[in-house]
């Protein structure tokens, strides 16, 4: 458990009870918060970090996100905290109305449509709750197209990674990385 005088400067952090408030409403994941709030992805990365550290907020993996939410123990006033679920409420209710509040809600609900949008296109049957993520379903329609080309030969040129050997199509003969990158 986080001693008191820990717990007061990391909720005296105006970014921080922003992110809670937020939690509070939807689970989001972190580019959903960074559009939110506007704050730069490692910030909004430190903050969750330092709130999940102290127990305010939990991590769940799902489809290759990590998604956050606020930790069940708090809310039923089981971290060892006592009151100061509503204590946070009170002040989301607050900072709800201002200016700041009403610029996330708007956002947030900007969040909501976009994935009821992408689920309504994307999603499968009404049971389903998943989502297919764009990015990974790419990458497979890249990997299964590339079985239907003639064996090449690939040149990684200058990214160092090597990464064209691990996701090049299969016929492939050879890849070099690092520089200068060659094909034999």
């Amino acid at each position: 458990m986080i001693e008191p005088s820990g717990l007061f400067r990391l909720l005296g952090d105006e970014a921080r009870l922003r992110l809670l408030r937020l939690l509070d409403r939807e689970r989001l994941n972190v580019t959903e918060l960074t559009g939110i709030l506007g704050l730069a992805q490692s910030g909004v990365s430190r903050h969750l970090c330092l709130l999940k550290d102290a127990g305010l907020v939990i991590e769940e993996r799902e489809a290759g996100f990590s998604y956050y939410r606020i930790a069940p123990a708090v809310r039923d006033r089981a971290n060892g905290f006592g009151s100061l679920w509503p204590l946070l409420q009170e002040h989301f209710g607050a900072a709800g109305g201002g200016p700041a509040g009403r610029a996330d809600d708007a956002r947030l609900e900007e969040v909501r449509r976009m994935r009821r949008e992408n689920f309504e296109a994307h999603g499968a049957g009404a049971d389903e709750r998943r989502q297919i993520v764009p990015g990974r379903s790419w990458a497979a329609w890249a990997r299964a197209l590339a079985h239907l080309l003639p064996p090449v030969r690939v040149a990684d040129l200058g990214s160092r990674s090597g990464s064209s050997r691990s996701t090049g199509p299969p016929p492939c003969s050879r890849a070099r990385a690092g520089w200068p990158a060659a094909v034999t």
